[in-house]
């Protein structure tokens, strides 16, 4: 995996969960530079998302057993995407519901998890392979990069051969 750090954000109202997910998390990926966020509220994930930019958010379906007006997962996913629109997200939920993993779906998450006895397993297998999407998106994107340089160098040194053929026909015989 990619030395770049990773920056996660874990947005669950059980104080609990959030700080053991965190845990399992950071020794799943011992190796990798992780920067791991802990918000109890969307509101809260908010305020730090534009400075951030995470690469990855982990956030629960229901957020509101602590603060009763805060919005729920389905809100603040519409919210992330459209201010980091290239962040990932994991979906949470305690409710085993297609309707809620359609839901999710359709409003940009990149996956969904049930709460279950293997919710561990089951997140950090999504967070490797969506490690595995953001590293092959970077690797695209710099040979994108490379494939521009090099077809402009290649235009420039065509362009100035056919420059010096025009100046002056007797140079390239």
């Amino acid at each position: 995996m990619s030395k770049k750090l990773t920056t996660i954000f874990i947005v669950d109202d059980n104080r609990i969960f959030r700080l053991a997910l965190k845990a399992d998390i950071e020794v799943a990926f011992a190796k990798k530079p992780i920067k791991t966020h802990l918000f109890e509220t969307g509101e809260n994930c908010m305020q730090e998302i534009k400075k951030e930019k995470p690469q990855l958010v982990i956030l629960d379906y229901n957020l509101n057993s602590l603060v009763p007006n805060a919005a729920d997962g389905i809100k603040i996913l519409d919210q992330i995407k459209r201010e980091c629109p290239e962040t990932h997200v994991i979906m949470l939920t305690s409710e085993d519901h297609i309707d809620i993993a359609l839901k999710s779906f359709h409003h940009g998450a990149s996956d969904y998890v049930v709460k279950t006895d293997t919710k561990f397993s089951k997140i950090n297998y999504s967070v490797f392979n969506l490690f595995k999407i953001i590293e092959t998106t970077d690797e695209a994107q710099t040979y994108k990069y490379l494939s521009i340089a090099l077809s402009l160098c290649i235009g420039l040194l065509v362009g100035g051969i056919l420059a010096l053929q025009l100046i002056n026909p007797s140079i390239l015989k």
